[in-house]
Formats: C-alpha cells, sequence, structure tokens
C-alpha cells in the first residue's frame, strides 16, 4: 500500500519556523496560571486567566482566552487585543498565518483586525504564506496569498471533493475531470503533468515532488526546471523547507535539495521525517540526521524526546540534558540540569522547566529564567 505523508504543520505540538533573527517570542503559562510571554530579554504577563490554546507568532502571541474569545498580542503594541468574541467552529494557524472559520466564513487577520476571506467555505487549509479553500458559493478552489484572492480550479456543483496539497508556497491540485496535476507556486499556476491516473504529489516551501503518469518518473522541482529524481513510484515521500525525502521503490531513503539525490540507507528506515528544514531517520539503533557533511548520528542512543525547529533538532540526551544540533552539525548544550521533563522550541527559543525549579528560556546563547 501506497503511503503519502504531505508536508503539514502540527500546531499542537507548537513546532514553528525559524523567527527574525534577535527576537525570541515564546508563551507559556506560569504556575499562577497566568498567561505569558517571553520577548526582548523580558518575561511579560498577557492575561491574567490561561488561555484554552495558544500559538507563537514572530511579533508575539494568538490566543483563545478562558471566555473563548480569539486575542492577539503584539510585541509592538505591548497588550491584547480581541479580534473575534465567538470561539471559531476551526481554528488553523501556521507560521504567521492565521484563519478560523466560523459556521461557513472563513477569516484571517489583517492590520490586527479579523478580515472575511470567504462565505460558504466547505474545508480549508493554513500552510505559512498560504489559505487554501473551497468556495461553494462561487464553485472553485482558491488561494489567499499576499493579500490577494486567486482561484486555481473550478469545482462542478455535485462533482467529487477536490484534491489537493500544499506547503508553504506550493499548491498542486489534481483535477479528475482532465485527467490533469496542476502547480501553484508563488502566484502563478501551471501544468505539472497530464493525462494521469492519480495526483500525486507532497510539497514543501518552495519545492515540490510528484509521480508523472506519462513520463513513468517521480520529479522534483526547486525554483528550476523539473529534474528526475527516480524511475519508480515512491513507497512514502515528505517535503519540508526546500529538502524532499523519500523511500523509492529499491525500499532505500533518498533525499534531494536541488542538487543530486543522495542515498541515506540500503534498505528501508525504521521511520523517517522531513520538517522544515531537518531530515531525520532512525538507522541501525540510533537517530540519524542529514547535515550539510553528510549523515551524522544525534546521539548514540535514540533520544526519548526531540522537537524541530528551523535547521536545528534540540533533544534530551540519556541523562535528560538538554542538547541541540544543527544541519550545519554545530552542537549545543542547552540545559546541563539533568532530569528535565518539559521542552517546547518555538523559533530561535527553547523554553523548559527546571528540575531545580523555574522556567528558563534559552535564546541565541543566552538564559533567561522567570
Amino acid at each position: 500500500m501506497i503511503r503519502w505523508v504531505r508536508h503539514t504543520v502540527l500546531c499542537v505540538q507548537l513546532l514553528w519556523p525559524a523567527l527574525v533573527i534577535g527576537q525570541c517570542v515564546a508563551p507559556f503559562v506560569n504556575s499562577l496560571d497566568r498567561t505569558m510571554v517571553f520577548h526582548g530579554g523580558r518575561f511579560v504577563e498577557v492575561d491574567a486567566r490561561p488561555p484554552r490554546a495558544m500559538q507563537a507568532l514572530s511579533d508575539g502571541l494568538f490566543f483563545t482566552d478562558h471566555e473563548g474569545r480569539l486575542c492577539q498580542y503584539t510585541v509592538e503594541a505591548r497588550n491584547a487585543q480581541v479580534v473575534q468574541r465567538r470561539t471559531p467552529d476551526e481554528l488553523q494557524v501556521s507560521g504567521d498565518r492565521v484563519a478560523w472559520r466560523l459556521a461557513d466564513t472563513l477569516k484571517t487577520i489583517r492590520g490586527g483586525r479579523a478580515h472575511v476571506l470567504a462565505t460558504g467555505v466547505e474545508r480549508y487549509r493554513t500552510s505559512d504564506s498560504l489559505v487554501v479553500f473551497l468556495d461553494s458559493i462561487a464553485h472553485e478552489l482558491a488561494v489567499f496569498w499576499r493579500g490577494q484572492r486567486i482561484p486555481i480550479a473550478s469545482v462542478e456543483q455535485g462533482s467529487e471533493r477536490p484534491q489537493w496539497t500544499q506547503g508553504a508556497n506550493t499548491v498542486t491540485f489534481y483535477d479528475r475531470s482532465q485527467r490533469r496535476v496542476s502547480l501553484f507556486h508563488r502566484g502563478r499556476s501551471r501544468t505539472l503533468t497530464d493525462s494521469t491516473d492519480v495526483g500525486i504529489a507532497v510539497n514543501g516551501n518552495d519545492i515540490v515532488g510528484y509521480w508523472d503518469d506519462v513520463r513513468d518518473e517521480f520529479m522534483g522541482e526547486l525554483n528550476a526546471p523539473a529534474v528526475r529524481l527516480s524511475g519508480m513510484k515512491p513507497v512514502s515521500a515528505q517535503a519540508g523547507d526546500r529538502i524532499l525525502g523519500f523511500v523509492d521503490g529499491t525500499l532505500k531513503l533518498k533525499a534531494w535539495q536541488g542538487g543530486d539525490v543522495i542515498t541515506l540507507t540500503d534498505s528501508m528506515p525504521a521511520q523517517y521525517w522531513v520538517q522544515d528544514r531537518v531530515l531525520l531517520y532512525l538507522w541501525a539503533g540510533k537517530l540519524m540526521m542529514l547535515t550539510a557533511d553528510g549523515p551524522v548520528a544525534v546521539e548514540e542512543h535514540v533520544p526519548e524526546k526531540w522537537k524541530v525547529s528551523g535547521d536545528r533538532v534540540v533533544y534530551l540526551d540519556i541523562n535528560r540534558e538538554l542538547r541541540s544540533i544543527r544541519t550545519s552539525g554545530k552542537r549545543d548544550h542547552l540545559g546541563h540540569e539533568p532530569g528535565i521533563e518539559r521542552v517546547e522550541v518555538v523559533g530561535e527559543a527553547v523554553l523548559f522547566h527546571s528540575p531545580t525549579g523555574g522556567i528558563v528560556v534559552v535564546c541565541e546563547g543566552r538564559r533567561y529564567t522567570f
């Protein structure tokens, strides 16, 4: 059975892309159940009550307060504003992009206020720079990108539900009526392949991998003409930030970043992950990571817990001390206290509850304790 993994961002895991250099924003709830945020070397109280949910943005915090209202706190304004008083039926946050649905009305934030994208929305998906939604009134699949609403496909009433995948700047759409796979990338749409029986694609940030049924080849694009990655249909594939990982028909794990295809294993890995700019995989009892110098072991033992953000893996070693490794190969010892349990990674900020007491934020080599 072929398993395809789309590039998605799970907000509930608080996994975020790299923020602006020099700025760390990290939300948390303190021991008094107050909503707090760390930024600019300071700990600031945002709300005297704990939130129902919260997500960090590069310039602050977006949260659902204890009454179910949608609120936004910005570093510049230094206070929280109510964006919408009613609890949404569905909320998605990816990077700095926020979108929510109330009944069949889809909204986002523009200029600190709620902005209606469309009504009659059956379903939608958010991924960093993009919000893709199915408009049942206009009968089209549309993209909200850089303040523009751009239709990418017509959807006939009563037809099957559209099939699409998306990444940070890419959307691929399978048109069943014309048996065609199309790509939307940075404001423009074009055909990837004609006359295919199934639309198979994985999307990341500016990168896409897809099966070309006409050529009978697995193809890849990264801001350049498509190149052949394999002559066999992959067993699985995942895309991140300008990196693509896939297991091809030989059951070998391979990686592509715009140059030559790199073979990482000689048989099926136990598991692998592509997120942001990181490719991880389990091999020979170790957690391996693709770096600029090739594959390296994150640790001699598979870490109990790890999280990915940008080009970095933050993990607990065998003593539950906090460490990190970047795709450049650079390693850091972030927390020397043994027995660390709870860790969050928010962009360049690493937040953990110290076993010796207090909440610690590590940002660009500096340590702050609340």
